[in-house]
């Protein structure tokens, strides 16, 4: 592992994030409901122009897609599953592949130490400013951003839960997904993931269990944008605990 020089806090100044945001993003609000309590989500207002815009080479090199510029069905019952469920208060708890940020933010409401982390820098820009707006200072300031790279692991303090919405999507990113979770999973620690049911999921929680790892699956009906869909959702914890 090397040494992360990327853990920071929250800017005390989202406005001057947001007016850097808009010089080269098309922005948009999006109220997002979670039980009593509405995010509101500062998010691109068409992701589509940021796929059209992806230079072949920049593909070529990881096949990285701008998916973290909406928010998914995954991530509105993570966030739920954070704010209503989960027991986070006092937590230190890593959000991977946060995008915008909101199941962190709802971790965060709902009394955690969270780190967000993405492998795209323009999503962390995105989840500071919805942290910084969607949270009170005190909250705001347990809050961190961790530009993270699966295949290069900082050395990080292991944390008691990792939480990840719609991160299994891509098969060559599975023994660097299992990497995170190996190493940045306290062994007495849990993860929360929320996947669409697809055989690509599921595929990766087989083989995951392979790799000493116990799983318990719920599938829950997700309304969202006027779409009802169907999120499993995975607890995860290190083999030995069992």
């Amino acid at each position: 592992m090397t040494v992360s020089p990327n853990l920071r806090p929250v800017s005390s100044d989202p406005e001057a994030l947001r007016r850097r945001l808009a010089a080269r993003f098309d922005l948009a609000l999006h109220d997002v409901q979670i039980g009593a309590t509405t995010f509101r989500v500062l998010k691109v207002r068409d992701s589509n122009v940021l796929l059209e815009a992806i230079l072949p080479e920049v593909f070529a090199r990881d096949e990285r897609l701008p998916y973290w510029a909406d928010v998914w069905s995954s991530s509105v019952e993570l966030a739920r599953w954070c704010l209503e469920e989960a027991d986070l208060q006092g937590k230190r708890i890593l959000e991977i592949g946060c995008g915008l940020g909101l199941a962190g933010i709802a971790a965060a409401h709902a009394g955690a130490c969270v780190t967000l982390s993405d492998y795209d820098r323009d999503a962390l820009a995105f989840a500071e400013f919805n942290a910084a707006t969607n949270l009170s200072p005190s909250r705001a300031s347990g809050v961190r951003l961790l530009y993270l790279d699966w295949r290069d692991l900082p050395s990080l303090q292991p944390f008691d839960m990792i939480i990840g919405a719609d991160v299994a999507y891509e098969r060559s990113s599975f023994n660097a997904l299992i990497d995170v979770l190996r190493k940045l999973l306290k062994p007495s620690g849990v993860a929360l993931l929320t996947e669409p049911d697809r055989t690509i999921g599921a595929d990766f929680f087989v083989m995951i269990v392979e790799h000493g790892f116990q799983i318990s699956t719920t599938a829950r009906p997700v309304v969202w944008e006027g779409r009802t869909n169907t999120i499993n959702r995975v607890l995860l914890w290190h083999d030995e605990v069992a």
